[in-house]
């Protein structure tokens, strides 16, 4: 098991991130100065258990307990927060933050590269020509989806500060996101499929 722990910084805000089972821990006291929240009244924020890890950490003052929280109750403190950088935070951990740390293992803010990257593990999946135009169509039906909330939420004039309207901020913000990063891929699809001369898809 990895307990590997790292700091980094949001603004003037330090946050340590801690490598459990290979995936992201926060440090929860940390999140709270950034969020500016009260960490004692911890138990309002609805966490899961299962989402927390106590570990023992050397600190100035000597040996202290400190509570990592997972992704998902991560979120769930965003959403308490009503600071106005609660959302640049929670976008800053989501676009910049998890990718490099699931990339890399360690988020770096500038990191430099010396040596040629190692290529990312393939898999090869065998596809039926119906599967595969029915999994671009509904790459295609899902952007359409999340045009339309964009246009609602613009059209409605949601108050960011609330709890529910930032949190439909939030999942906009995270559809949109998996659209720029899988939008390659149904590229490649798409590019394949003409080469082979098959009919055209229902594209946008």
């Amino acid at each position: 098991m990895n307990t590997q722990i790292s700091t980094f910084n949001f603004k003037s805000h330090q946050v340590r991130i801690q490598s459990f089972n290979n995936e992201p821990y926060f440090c929860l006291s940390d999140v709270c100065d950034v969020l500016g929240l009260n960490r004692r009244s911890a138990e309002t924020f609805n966490l899961n258990e299962k989402g927390c890890n106590n570990i023992a950490t050397l600190t100035k003052g000597g040996e202290q307990i400190i509570t990592f929280i997972n992704e998902p109750n991560l979120y769930r403190i965003i959403f308490k927060s009503r600071k106005a950088e609660a959302v640049e935070f929670q976008n800053w951990v989501f676009e910049e933050v998890l990718p490099q740390i699931r990339k890399t293992g360690k988020y770096q803010l500038k990191p430099k590269q010396f040596a040629l990257p190692e290529p990312e593990p393939t898999v090869t999946f065998t596809f039926t020509e119906s599967e595969l135009r029915n999994f671009i169509n509904t790459w295609m039906q899902f952007t359409r989806f999340q045009e339309s909330v964009y246009f609602l939420l613009r059209a409605f004039g949601f108050d960011l500060d609330r709890f529910e309207e930032r949190s439909a901020q939030f999942n906009y913000n995270l559809c949109k996101q998996n659209i720029k990063e899988t939008n390659p891929i149904i590229k490649r699809m798409l590019a394949s499929l003409k080469q082979e001369n098959r009919l055209p898809l229902k594209t946008r």
